[in-house]
């Protein structure tokens, strides 16, 4: 069943192709000898249709792939800004967490001290 689907798939996508390329051709051979009067910031007159159609697919495909790489581009900024706050957020928290570490080193000192100089004084007293 499965090699049936795939079959029934392929030939579907060889149809859509050779439809296309059919419509491409009606196209071709029903504007072959028309011209159009353009205006593009001056008139433009008796331009053939063809290269219109070709101009036109060309300059839309390229629009699109320069629209797609701004696109990206913003992404990519906007993530690098992510990841410079999520770095200085981490560099804020090891900071933090120094001074706490040594905020605690100075504590256990100051424990350590003071167990030490209670101790004498005790045996001292029994």
């Amino acid at each position: 069943m499965t090699l049936a689907l795939k079959r029934a798939k392929v030939y579907l996508k060889v149809g859509a192709i050779v439809a296309v390329v059919l419509v491409g051709l009606l196209v071709f051979w029903m504007n072959r000898g028309r011209t159009a009067d353009v205006w593009f910031f001056r008139e433009y007159s008796q331009i053939p249709v063809l290269w219109l159609i070709l101009i036109t697919g060309t300059s839309s495909i390229l629009g699109w792939w320069g629209v797609r790489k701004v696109i990206g581009v913003v992404r990519d900024l906007r993530e690098l800004r992510r990841a410079r706050e999520s770095e200085r957020q981490l560099s804020e928290q090891r900071r933090l967490a120094d001074q706490l570490a040594e905020r605690e080193k100075r504590i256990d000192e100051k424990v350590r001290r003071s167990l030490t100089e209670d101790a004498p004084s005790k045996e001292v007293q029994s």
